[in-house]
């Protein structure tokens, strides 16, 4: 609790700005045990108890005492705690409900289950590509000039990939005895010790020790174009020759096929005669892929954080180990992968692999009587050589949606660098956090080199069309007949942009530009232009849903006519277009749509208004008298006194009237031994003695108090918490 007579200290402007921002918060009440639980519900009966009110009010305050009483019994009750914890409210008011209400509730809970369940279960990942080639569209003629020529698009490659979870076999599911029933008892049993592990054990189980299995297979070729010289003898005695299409060949180069296993390996201390190695695999993950097509190889790989000085941030070292021929042709491809976490969203990478080498000549010469360790000449084509290489690059990922609070930590670097903006309150550090996460910028810059080239890529990607909502910014969702959330079209969805480059040593220049947007629940679809090698310009259709993914490549200009102004036009073509829909029809139909719809949900509500003043006031008269002499207590001992307090809307436009209503008696029954907090969590309208005077707008709670004899006032917004009392609340 803070001391609003004690004097201030001369500080630096830093250090006062973090104080401005970060006032020291008053000590949090007691935990809610059963002795504070029985303290509070004693002092609401003495203010609501039917028997001690008038006639006029013994009505309501059976109304209010029979909700006080529920409220009471289930807080006491450790099971329906745990039951109110979990699911709320309609959680514990089950038996209360009539069947029509049992069956909604049930179907809804049931609906989010099944939905997170097939979030779960869709582990397959599928990806079709289907390539059509329209670059006759634009001709070059002699001069140079470009024409454009009505398109015959054909089909001209593919590629069609799978990834699939399976199930990892076992002893017992390969034998055919761990049936379902002895499952279940064994999830029984599993369930019953696991009360005995700490809270820390639970979450290892949950992020390490599993073992995952999938399988994938793909296969990438060309789609050939066939024809067949044919005769065709007409009556007259003529003939005519001509080229008949045949149906379309595929061919390919490349099949694939392979299974991988992957495990990850928690805390394995306690190994007794094993604990020098359980201490190297400890948090660790080891992954083994064997391919069968096109042909058979095994690689394997290890990954581990490892911390070189202690207290610093950790390496993540991978190392791997390929084996596509035989020990006795060539030694086995190394890889080594080393990232480092360098600061934000910031790693530093590098990775080294050595590719396919011969053994030295003197291992040759060495092993020669006994083995000969050349490579076999037959195997050079059909298995192909691979180069080694080095890549170094920075890649900064893109932040979570989650808003972390901004803390103390945040500043720690900001003390000592007392140049910086000083006027910059909390309200613009957290508009620039909102802000940067929803942009969601990532972006990585890579140096690759090879014995052949080296390469530098660049890759930078953020949400555009982002920062505006479509609805009217002054509504809100909390109203006094509880959350009436927006349609899920209220703010309108962002389109994610992506630049992908390449530079080769010759200065030739690949890039690729791309576009996706949300166009349902679990759906987005991508447009695409880039100039892709000899391949020439192609632009790219995506479709993807839950992990399946269809790309539709279409070349449409060769490479050899693919100049500045022919990729220009590809990429602002495709945009303005979209720009035009979606600001000249998209938005304004769906700020239309939902004005409509808020107004409808606005006019339902303003209907209960009358009837919950009246309910909030009668709540007031109830609690007024024993409010009273609480408040003379805390007035004698020189605490927290509630002079005035408001709730409602206050419209920032200059001549509307607010619609607020007095709280000044609820808030007050609200202080208790000296201090008054509201958590942020609390929806302000559902308190005891309130009501919404202003549905689906953002309201905000004025409280004008005394402490220590002098005037202080505070203001809280939907969503934010109030704790009195605080000296920067002094006027």
């Amino acid at each position: 609790m803070v001391d609003s007579s004690s004097q201030g200290r001369l500080v630096r402007p830093a250090i006062l700005r973090r104080q401005l921002l970060h006032p020291p918060q008053p000590s949090p009440p007691p935990p809610a045990h059963p002795p504070r639980i029985r303290s509070a519900y004693r002092t609401l009966s003495l203010s609501f108890h039917p028997d001690k009110q008038p006639a006029h009010l013994s009505d309501a305050a059976r109304h209010h005492f029979a909700r006080i009483q529920e409220a009471y019994e289930t807080l006491i009750d450790d099971k329906k705690r745990v039951v109110y914890d979990l699911l709320g409210e309609e959680g514990v008011g089950v038996k209360a409900m009539s069947g029509q209400e049992f069956r909604r509730w049930f179907l809804r809970r049931m609906k989010r289950r099944e939905r997170k369940a097939l979030e779960e279960l869709v582990g397959e990942k599928t990806s079709v590509t289907f390539g059509i080639d329209a670059s006759n569209m634009l001709h070059l003629d002699q001069d140079e000039v470009l024409h454009l020529m009505v398109p015959n698009p054909k089909p001209s490659r593919f590629a069609v990939g799978v990834q699939f979870n399976v199930p990892v076999p076992t002893v017992g599911n390969i034998m055919g005895y761990a049936h379902e029933d002895e499952k279940e008892e064994e999830d029984d049993d599993d369930e019953g010790k696991e009360g005995e592990k700490s809270p820390e054990d639970a979450e290892v189980d949950l992020d390490v020790d599993k073992t995952e299995m999938f399988i994938d297979a793909g296969i990438v070729g060309k789609i050939n174009h066939l024809s067949r010289e044919a005769i065709f003898r007409y009556p007259d005695g003529t003939e005519e020759e001509q080229k008949l299409a045949l149906p379309y060949l595929l061919g390919s180069k490349k099949i694939t096929l392979g299974v991988g296993l992957t495990r990850r390996i928690g805390d394995l201390s306690g190994q007794g005669i094993l604990a020098g190695p359980a201490s190297l695999l400890r948090y660790s993950a080891v992954a083994v892929n064997a391919s069968v097509l096109p042909f058979p190889s095994i690689q394997t790989s290890w990954a581990k954080p490892v911390v070189l000085i202690p207290g610093t941030t950790p390496f993540q070292l991978t190392l791997g180990a390929g084996f596509d021929r035989s020990p006795l042709q060539t030694p086995p491809t190394l890889d080594v992968q080393l990232s480092r976490h360098i600061g934000g969203s910031k790693f530093l990478l590098c990775n080294w692999s050595s590719g396919t080498i011969p053994w030295p000549r003197a291992v040759q010469r060495f092993f020669a009587p006994l083995v000969d360790l050349h490579i076999d000449p037959h195997s050079v084509l059909f298995k192909p050589e691979t180069h080694s290489y080095l890549q170094v690059g920075v890649i900064s990922q893109s932040k979570q949606k989650h808003i972390p609070a901004i803390d103390d930590e945040d500043y720690a670097d900001e003390d000592e660098d007392e140049d910086e903006d000083e006027d910059e309150d909390f309200e613009t550090l957290r508009s620039k956090r909102r802000n940067q996460t929803s942009a969601a910028e990532a972006w990585k810059l890579l140096a690759i080199a090879n014995p052949l080239t080296t390469n530098l890529a660049f890759g930078y990607s953020r949400n555009i069309f982002s920062g505006s909502t479509v609805t009217d910014p002054i509504r809100a969702e909390w109203s006094s007949e509880g959350h009436s959330p927006r349609p899920a079209d209220s703010v309108p969805r962002s389109i994610r942009l992506g630049i992908e480059t390449t530079i080769d040593p010759t200065l030739a220049l690949g890039w690729q530009v791309e576009a996706t947007r949300q166009v349902g629940e679990f759906t987005r679809m991508g447009l695409g232009v880039g100039l892709q090698g000899a391949n020439g310009l192609i632009m790219t259709v995506s479709w993807s849903r839950l992990g399946q993914k269809l790309r539709f490549p279409i070349t449409i200009c060769p490479f050899d006519a693919a100049d500045m102004d022919v990729a220009l036009a590809a990429v602002i073509t495709p945009w303005l277009a979209y720009c035009a829909l979606e600001f000249a029809f998209l938005r304004p139909r769906a700020r239309k749509h939902q004005r409509r719809l808020l107004a409808r949900r606005q006019k339902q509500l303003k209907k209960l208004l009358p009837r919950k003043r009246a309910e909030s006031r009668q709540a007031i008269e109830l609690m007024t008298e024993q409010v009273q002499r609480r408040q003379a207590k805390e007035h004698v001992s020189h605490g927290l006194v509630v002079v005035k307090a408001e709730y409602g809307y206050y419209p920032a436009e200059a001549g509307k009237e607010a619609e607020t209503t007095d709280v000044t008696v609820p808030v007050a029954a609200l202080v208790d031994h000296g201090q008054l907090v509201v958590a942020k969590e609390v929806v302000k309208s559902h308190i005891l003695g309130f009501h919404d005077p202003a549905p689906l707008r953002h309201k905000i709670l004025k409280v004008w108090y005394l402490y220590q004899g002098k005037k202080h006032y505070v203001e809280a917004k939907d969503g934010e918490g109030v704790a009195c009392p605080m000296r920067v609340h002094l006027v």
